[in-house]
Protein backbone atom coordinates (compact mmCIF):
# COMPACT_ATOMS: atom_id res chain seq x y z
CA UNK A 1 0.00 0.00 0.00
CA UNK A 2 1.55 3.20 -1.00
CA UNK A 3 2.08 5.58 1.91
CA UNK A 4 0.88 9.51 0.77
CA UNK A 5 2.72 12.75 1.98
CA UNK A 6 1.83 16.66 2.20
CA UNK A 7 3.66 17.60 -1.26
CA UNK A 8 3.09 20.49 -1.05
CA UNK A 9 0.34 23.34 0.12
CA UNK A 10 -2.08 25.75 -2.31
CA UNK A 11 -4.70 28.65 -0.87
CA UNK A 12 -6.83 27.17 -3.62
CA UNK A 13 -7.91 23.98 -5.79
CA UNK A 14 -6.85 26.46 -8.68
CA UNK A 15 -3.42 26.72 -7.38
CA UNK A 16 -2.94 23.30 -7.45
CA UNK A 17 -4.13 22.58 -11.04
CA UNK A 18 -0.60 23.34 -12.86
CA UNK A 19 0.58 20.26 -10.56
CA UNK A 20 -2.34 18.00 -10.54
CA UNK A 21 -2.10 18.30 -14.79
CA UNK A 22 1.31 17.24 -14.58
CA UNK A 23 0.72 14.93 -11.92
CA UNK A 24 -2.30 13.36 -14.51
CA UNK A 25 0.23 13.25 -17.64
CA UNK A 26 2.58 11.11 -15.61
CA UNK A 27 -0.12 9.09 -14.05
CA UNK A 28 1.31 10.13 -10.48
CA UNK A 29 -1.74 9.45 -7.90
CA UNK A 30 -2.18 11.83 -5.72
CA UNK A 31 -4.76 13.36 -3.32
CA UNK A 32 -6.32 16.83 -2.63
CA UNK A 33 -7.53 17.31 0.75
CA UNK A 34 -8.86 20.40 2.81
CA UNK A 35 -6.86 20.59 5.94
CA UNK A 36 -7.58 22.04 9.17
CA UNK A 37 -5.12 22.52 12.19
CA UNK A 38 -3.99 19.68 12.75
CA UNK A 39 -2.01 18.82 16.27
CA UNK A 40 0.99 17.27 14.85
CA UNK A 41 1.66 19.42 12.19
CA UNK A 42 2.42 22.45 13.74
CA UNK A 43 5.04 23.84 16.14
CA UNK A 44 4.77 26.89 18.18
CA UNK A 45 4.57 30.22 16.48
CA UNK A 46 3.63 29.08 13.42
CA UNK A 47 0.75 31.05 11.61
CA UNK A 48 -2.23 28.15 11.02
CA UNK A 49 -4.01 28.65 8.06
CA UNK A 50 -6.73 26.23 6.45
CA UNK A 51 -5.00 24.78 3.61
CA UNK A 52 -4.88 22.50 0.46
CA UNK A 53 -2.75 19.92 0.60
CA UNK A 54 -1.56 18.05 -2.56
CA UNK A 55 -0.54 14.24 -1.16
CA UNK A 56 1.37 11.97 -3.31
CA UNK A 57 3.33 8.58 -2.14
CA UNK A 58 6.73 9.47 -0.71
CA UNK A 59 8.64 7.45 -3.00
CA UNK A 60 7.52 9.91 -5.80
CA UNK A 61 8.57 13.17 -4.54
CA UNK A 62 12.27 12.77 -5.96
CA UNK A 63 10.41 11.53 -9.14
CA UNK A 64 7.97 14.75 -9.22
CA UNK A 65 11.15 16.81 -8.08
CA UNK A 66 12.50 16.05 -11.46
CA UNK A 67 9.55 16.35 -13.60
CA UNK A 68 8.88 19.97 -12.53
CA UNK A 69 12.67 20.91 -12.93
CA UNK A 70 12.63 19.10 -16.69
CA UNK A 71 9.25 21.36 -17.27
CA UNK A 72 11.07 24.73 -15.98
CA UNK A 73 13.85 24.39 -18.37
CA UNK A 74 11.04 23.72 -21.24
CA UNK A 75 8.95 26.42 -20.41
CA UNK A 76 12.46 29.03 -20.53
CA UNK A 77 13.28 28.01 -23.59
CA UNK A 78 9.67 29.08 -25.17
CA UNK A 79 9.09 32.49 -26.43
CA UNK A 80 7.92 35.00 -24.25
CA UNK A 81 8.49 32.78 -21.00
CA UNK A 82 7.77 34.90 -18.10
CA UNK A 83 8.67 34.59 -14.38
CA UNK A 84 8.85 36.92 -11.31
CA UNK A 85 12.10 35.77 -10.88
CA UNK A 86 13.80 37.14 -13.96
CA UNK A 87 13.13 41.02 -12.26
CA UNK A 88 15.43 39.71 -9.10
CA UNK A 89 18.66 41.14 -8.41
CA UNK A 90 21.59 38.52 -8.38
CA UNK A 91 21.84 38.66 -4.22
CA UNK A 92 18.16 37.96 -4.30
CA UNK A 93 18.53 34.88 -6.68
CA UNK A 94 22.00 33.56 -4.64
CA UNK A 95 19.52 33.75 -1.27
CA UNK A 96 16.83 31.51 -2.91
CA UNK A 97 19.93 28.84 -3.92
CA UNK A 98 21.21 28.57 -0.48
CA UNK A 99 18.13 28.68 1.19
CA UNK A 100 15.79 26.57 -0.93
CA UNK A 101 13.09 25.79 1.68
CA UNK A 102 9.82 27.06 0.95
CA UNK A 103 10.51 27.16 -2.61
CA UNK A 104 9.38 24.40 -4.93
CA UNK A 105 11.44 22.31 -7.67
CA UNK A 106 9.92 24.32 -10.45
CA UNK A 107 11.13 28.10 -9.39
CA UNK A 108 14.57 26.56 -7.90
CA UNK A 109 15.17 25.61 -11.65
CA UNK A 110 14.11 28.81 -12.40
CA UNK A 111 16.20 30.63 -10.42
CA UNK A 112 19.49 28.09 -10.82
CA UNK A 113 19.15 29.24 -14.77
CA UNK A 114 18.62 32.56 -14.55
CA UNK A 115 20.92 33.27 -12.30
CA UNK A 116 23.67 30.95 -14.40
CA UNK A 117 22.41 33.50 -17.37
CA UNK A 118 23.32 36.96 -15.07
CA UNK A 119 26.63 35.59 -13.88
CA UNK A 120 27.20 33.94 -16.95
CA UNK A 121 28.38 30.69 -15.15
CA UNK A 122 27.30 27.15 -14.27
CA UNK A 123 25.44 27.33 -10.68
CA UNK A 124 24.66 23.80 -9.19
CA UNK A 125 20.57 22.96 -9.02
CA UNK A 126 20.04 23.44 -4.90
CA UNK A 127 20.51 19.85 -3.07
CA UNK A 128 16.92 18.40 -1.89
CA UNK A 129 17.98 15.69 0.47
CA UNK A 130 17.28 15.31 4.09
CA UNK A 131 21.24 16.25 5.46
CA UNK A 132 20.36 19.80 4.22
CA UNK A 133 17.25 19.87 7.21
CA UNK A 134 18.55 21.27 10.08
CA UNK A 135 15.83 20.64 13.06
CA UNK A 136 14.59 23.32 14.86
CA UNK A 137 15.29 24.68 18.67
CA UNK A 138 13.26 25.77 20.81
CA UNK A 139 13.82 29.55 22.32
CA UNK A 140 14.41 28.97 25.99
CA UNK A 141 11.14 31.20 26.37
CA UNK A 142 9.31 28.94 25.40
CA UNK A 143 10.62 25.86 26.94
CA UNK A 144 9.91 27.86 30.19
CA UNK A 145 6.72 29.04 29.38
CA UNK A 146 5.59 25.34 29.04
CA UNK A 147 7.15 24.39 32.39
CA UNK A 148 5.23 27.36 34.11
CA UNK A 149 2.14 26.90 32.39
CA UNK A 150 2.45 22.76 33.57
CA UNK A 151 3.12 23.54 37.27
CA UNK A 152 0.26 25.98 37.23
CA UNK A 153 -1.98 23.19 36.38
CA UNK A 154 -0.62 21.81 39.98
CA UNK A 155 -3.23 24.36 41.54
CA UNK A 156 -7.13 24.56 40.98
CA UNK A 157 -6.78 25.25 37.13
CA UNK A 158 -6.39 21.81 35.54
CA UNK A 159 -6.88 22.95 31.72
CA UNK A 160 -3.60 24.56 31.94
CA UNK A 161 -1.98 21.12 33.25
CA UNK A 162 -3.47 19.82 30.06
CA UNK A 163 -2.21 22.31 27.85
CA UNK A 164 1.29 22.41 29.08
CA UNK A 165 0.86 18.27 28.15
CA UNK A 166 -0.48 18.98 25.01
CA UNK A 167 2.60 21.48 24.21
CA UNK A 168 5.19 19.11 25.35
CA UNK A 169 3.25 16.63 22.87
CA UNK A 170 3.55 18.80 20.01
CA UNK A 171 7.40 19.19 20.51
CA UNK A 172 7.91 15.82 20.92
CA UNK A 173 6.05 14.64 17.73
CA UNK A 174 6.12 17.08 14.93
CA UNK A 175 7.20 15.94 11.93
CA UNK A 176 8.27 17.60 8.78
CA UNK A 177 7.56 15.97 5.51
CA UNK A 178 10.77 17.40 3.47
CA UNK A 179 11.31 17.42 -0.51
CA UNK A 180 12.68 14.07 -1.22
CA UNK A 181 9.97 13.07 0.63
CA UNK A 182 11.53 11.29 3.94
CA UNK A 183 9.62 12.24 7.22
CA UNK A 184 12.05 13.85 9.79
CA UNK A 185 11.43 15.46 13.13
CA UNK A 186 10.65 18.88 13.29
CA UNK A 187 12.57 19.54 16.57
CA UNK A 188 16.52 19.20 17.64
CA UNK A 189 16.73 16.10 20.20
CA UNK A 190 17.26 18.80 23.12
CA UNK A 191 13.74 20.67 22.15
CA UNK A 192 12.17 17.22 22.35
CA UNK A 193 13.37 16.15 25.57
CA UNK A 194 12.33 19.19 27.21
CA UNK A 195 8.82 18.70 25.56
CA UNK A 196 9.33 14.97 27.14
CA UNK A 197 10.11 16.03 30.76
CA UNK A 198 6.93 18.90 30.45
CA UNK A 199 4.68 16.19 29.61
CA UNK A 200 5.59 14.58 32.39
CA UNK A 201 5.29 17.42 34.40
CA UNK A 202 1.97 18.00 33.45
CA UNK A 203 0.72 14.57 34.23
CA UNK A 204 1.87 14.94 37.57
CA UNK A 205 0.36 18.58 38.03
CA UNK A 206 -2.67 16.86 36.78
CA UNK A 207 -2.91 14.10 39.20
CA UNK A 208 -2.42 16.25 42.52
CA UNK A 209 -4.74 18.70 40.28
CA UNK A 210 -7.24 15.95 40.42
CA UNK A 211 -6.65 14.93 43.86
CA UNK A 212 -7.27 18.92 44.94
CA UNK A 213 -10.29 18.73 43.55
CA UNK A 214 -11.55 15.55 44.80
CA UNK A 215 -10.47 16.78 48.63
CA UNK A 216 -12.01 19.83 47.93
CA UNK A 217 -15.53 17.99 47.01
CA UNK A 218 -15.39 15.94 49.73
CA UNK A 219 -14.99 19.08 52.29
CA UNK A 220 -17.95 20.61 50.70
CA UNK A 221 -20.09 17.41 50.38
CA UNK A 222 -20.04 16.80 54.10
Amino acid sequence: MLQYATYTRFYSPDDAQFLISLLQKYHIPYALEHEVNQLDKVYLGEAVEAMFALQIPNEKFNHVNHLLAEQAIKDMAEPGFEHLMQTYSVSELQEIIHHPTGWNAYDLQVATSILSEKLQAEVTLPSIHADNFKPVRLELIWILLGYIISLLGASYFFYLAIAGFLCGLVVNQAKKTLKNGKTVKMYDQWSRMHGRFIMILAAVCLAINLILLMNLFKVFTH
